[in-house]
Order: structure tokens, then sequence, then C-alpha cells
């Protein structure tokens, strides 16, 4: 029994030795404090490759005005072009921090209609919760993005435009 047993402790030491030294990660020291970015980096790098801005000319939004301040519910109306929907509808996000606040669909409105060319009114309403001021960006964009990569079903960032807007609490 004890032949085994220091077999046995042999070759755990000898396997000990033969195998590769594990490293450990150092402890990485803290990052000197400075003024908290806008939006966390990881979200514009996220949010660079969702958007594109939209050329001029492809997208016209009369509500809200920029810099508006609103309460909920924010309506969003304009004129865009017929390729930014889909079934009648496009994308419309309300977005503070890196967080999207609400989301709902841009809907083809009035009597004009995506299938046909040239420009579709849209309307949009996105209900909204706050409990102070909150600056925040309305992005409205496209729905189908063109293909980046068409055989593996990938499409690439959407056209898209920002309106910045101060979300205000509703009174009780």
């Amino acid at each position: 029994m004890f032949v085994r047993f220091a077999f046995a402790a042999s070759a755990l030491a000898l396997a000990a030795a033969c195998a590769p030294e594990q490293k450990v990660a150092p402890t990485p020291e803290a990052p000197p404090t400075a003024a908290a970015p806008q939006q966390p980096a990881a979200a514009l790098e996220g949010d660079a490759a969702k958007y594109k801005p939209a050329p001029d000319g492809e997208i016209t939004v009369s509500l809200p005005a920029a810099g508006a301040r609103l309460t909920s519910p924010l309506v969003a109306e304009g004129i865009a072009i017929n390729n930014w929907f889909f079934e009648g509808q496009f994308v419309a996000e309300l977005v503070a921090n890196g967080e999207v606040l609400a989301s709902a669909p841009a809907m083809q409105a009035g009597d004009t209609n995506w299938t046909d060319p040239g420009p579709v009114n849209f309307r949009a309403e996105l209900a909204f919760a706050v409990t102070a001021e909150t600056q925040a960006e309305l992005i409205l964009s496209e729905d189908m993005p063109e293909y980046i990569d068409e055989a593996n079903d990938i499409r690439g960032p959407a056209r898209s435009v920002r309106i910045p807007v101060v979300l205000v609490p509703t009174a009780p």
C-alpha cells in the first residue's frame, strides 16, 4: 500500500512540475476620477454600429422641435421618403444616457402610402415616465437598413435622425 501511495505522490509531483505555469491577471488600478461621459463608451460603440446619419432631404421632422420641453406622451410628426418604411412603419426611440426609455413605431399617416414613390407623412407617440427633467434624444431610424452581408442576413447601420429634447415629469 505504501508503494502505491509513494508512486501516486511521485506521479502527481511530476505532473505538477511539467504543467504550464498559470498566470493570474493583475488587478487593475482604479482609474483617475473624471467627469462621467454622457453615454458609456460601450453604448457609443454599439450606437455607431446601429445608426448612421440620414442624408439631407430623406426625413423632415415637424414635431418635436429640437430642445423642446416635453411631457408624456411625446408626439413626433413629419415626412420621410418611402424607403424608410416597411409595412407602413419605421422605428422611433426615446433615449437618455444610453438607455431606451420608450420605443414605438412611427406609422404612415394621412392619405400618403409607403408603397407609393415619394414622401410619406408619419406620426409616432411615445409614452415615458421621468421623475426629474431629463436630457434625451428622439431617434427616428429606417426600418430595414441595407445589407452589408446579404448571404448571412447581416444589415448595416440604419439611417437615422436625432432630435435633442428635455423630458419633463408629468404633474400628479
